[in-house]
């Protein structure tokens, strides 16, 4: 009987291996927009979460120091191009201004997800304060997507809503 049962498990750790050595990769579709574990997509959704905290939030006091952290959160693609660029056009008008950014998280969920990139949406609330006088609130969203790179995940493009 215990030679069965021996027989027995090692038929279905056969047949297990065999059907996933054998089987495809799943593709993201509009039927199956994740194809990851929640695991993967869950630290993909917080690297994008703490990204773009650091990419948004800024301060007149260390500027130039926050826009190369922002851009060290991003790939080297085109969308840190213009953020560099927009930054650059932007800085007299913080620094004249003592402007200072805040933006937190408020939630953030997953979209779009496989093993090398993944879409996040992010609500998010900004607080400007300019010259240290009233803050003015702004809630807004973002879709956020990250690619899987040796540094971890990184911003590869925002668009925001």
């Amino acid at each position: 009987m215990l030679v069965v049962a021996i027989v027995l498990l090692v038929g279905i750790a056969a047949a297990e291996g065999w059907y996933l050595w054998l089987r495809e990769d799943p593709v993201v579709s509009a039927a199956r927009p994740v194809v990851t574990g929640e695991v993967s997509h869950r630290s993909a959704v917080d690297a994008a979460s703490k990204a773009t905290d650091e990419i948004f939030s800024t301060s007149y006091k260390n500027y130039d120091e926050q826009v190369d952290d922002a851009v060290s959160k991003m790939v080297d693609n085109n969308f840190a191009d213009e953020y560099r660029q927009t930054a650059e056009d932007s800085r007299d008008g913080i620094l004249d201004e003592k402007v200072e950014i805040q933006v937190e998280v408020a939630a953030a969920s997953v979209v779009r997800a496989d093993e090398s990139q993944v879409q996040a949406l992010l609500f998010l609330n900004q607080y400007v304060t300019k010259g240290g006088e009233d803050t003015s609130y702004t809630p807004y969203r973002a879709l956020v997507t990250v690619v899987n790179t040796d540094q971890g995940w990184l911003v590869s493009d925002i668009e925001t809503k």
